[in-house]
């Protein structure tokens, strides 16, 4: 059956109003309207922007809508919440940070309790349970004194931890610089520098795995390169790409690493020319055994839709296959929040990449466990069901910042102690 543009050929893109598809002169420029029915939107003009609600539109065949094209002018409405609030068990309980620390500047949970980064440099060991309190290391790495800020996003300290608490990584986000310690000794075990290629739009690339019996360090050495090295020695295990010219892997400005929950792959919230966030995941164990020969370019690698102009988005595993990402829609004009979530498959030795759920709501950053998204915004904390796209719950003016995984919490670094809260008994 002919499309309204008159056309025998399948539907494009989104729907539009009358006036884009009559235009003769040029392309109207546009606005995406979501209609408040699920995440459906449509494209509307200027004209039909007070009477959005009563809006007519109809989808078109690429050819047509490719010829429509004009500048973004923002989002009408957003998308439908669905709210299936209900009691939220537990409390938020406050442990106040131990008086030697002084001003705190970062957290990094262990599974022997939390490391602090103190604003003097020293790196303490904290067993919340116990009350005692040490200091394991310190650490040189500063911000520079002539740092300016990106995009809003300020150069910060940010500390890194070892599962099991033995290596630490204090590194500059949004900078260049950063080093590994062992805390066994205080030794530095590897200075960080990477080449400063735009590294001021994307935080410090790091994240800490164990393999082989050892724990591994995952570091971008050039902004399209990750490497990794063993933490003790800095020798290296692996890295991508193996040369720059490998079309597969070159290209990336790599941004933060986010790990699945039992580190059997990896996401980087990456970019590239000209800039369009693009995440994609890999599989760590075969990359780290063989190295990046070990497959093709369609094999154990997932690229993600790309957002024009946009990146640094909430990024949360769910389990080893599903993964969840910030933001709705694929350009930062027309960014609104909500969750997508993929699930990263394989068929037939293949890759495969499906979008399974998508809904509207959740914003700030993304945690995840026991099949549950919570987003950690401005309001609090949100609840939601990646499924059904509901809101389960709120905290209001509860605001996480990290999640202790050992201890089954989420917690917030505040000026007082830490905000945690037990995600152990939340139900879907």
């Amino acid at each position: 059956m002919a499309l309204i543009c008159g056309h025998d050929a399948p539907a494009y893109g989104l729907p539009l109003c009358e006036h884009i598809r009559t235009a003769t002169a040029v392309p109207l420029d546009h606005y995406v309207h979501y209609t408040g029915r699920g995440v459906e939107r449509q494209r509307i003009c200027g004209i039909c922007r007070h009477e959005a609600a009563t809006a007519v539109s109809a989808a078109v065949c690429e050819a047509c809508f490719d010829a429509t094209e004009g500048s973004s002018l923002g989002v009408l409405g957003r998308p439908q919440a669905i709210d299936a609030s209900r009691p939220v068990p537990g409390m938020v309980q406050t442990t106040q940070l131990p008086a030697e620390a002084g001003p705190v500047l970062d957290i990094a949970p262990t599974e022997h309790g939390f490391l602090l980064l103190c604003d003097d440099g020293r790196i303490l060991r904290w067993d919340t349970d116990a009350q005692m309190c040490a200091e394991a290391a310190r650490s040189t790495v500063t911000v520079p004194a002539d740092a300016k800020p990106w995009g809003g996003h300020e150069q910060g300290l940010r500390l890194h931890a070892s599962r099991d608490g033995a290596f630490a990584a204090v590194v500059v986000d949004h900078g260049r610089t950063g080093e590994v310690i062992d805390l066994s000794t205080g030794a530095v075990t590897l200075s960080l520098e990477n080449d400063g290629y735009y590294s001021h739009t994307v935080p410090f690339s790091l994240a800490f795995v164990e393999h082989a019996g050892r724990t591994v360090v995952l570091h971008r050495r050039v902004w399209s390169v990750i490497e990794a090295v063993d933490a003790a020695t800095g020798a290296q295990v692996s890295r991508i790409p193996m040369t720059e010219a490998h079309t597969a892997w070159a290209g990336y400005f790599h941004g933060a690493l986010h790990l699945s929950p039992a580190a059997t792959r990896i996401a980087s919230d990456a970019w590239w020319w000209q800039p369009v966030g693009r995440p994609f995941a890999w599989s760590l164990e075969r990359w780290l055994t063989q190295g990046e020969d070990a497959w093709t370019e369609g094999t154990d690698r997932w690229e993600l839709p790309g957002c024009d102009d946009h990146w640094n988005r909430p990024v949360a595993w769910l389990d080893e296959e599903h993964l969840v990402l910030g933001g709705l829609g694929d350009d930062e004009q027309e960014l609104v929040p909500g969750a997508r979530v993929f699930l990263l498959g394989r068929e037939s030795g293949e890759s495969t990449l499906r979008e399974i759920a998508t809904f509207g709501g959740p914003d700030g950053r993304f945690f995840a466990t026991d099949g549950l998204l919570f987003s950690s915004s401005q309001a609090g904390l949100e609840i939601w069901d990646p499924t059904s796209g509901s809101r389960l719950g709120r905290l209001a003016g509860f605001r996480p910042t990290h999640h202790d995984l050992a201890r089954r919490e989420l917690v917030e670094l505040s000026a007082i102690g830490l905000r945690r809260w037990s995600t152990a008994h939340v139900e879907r």
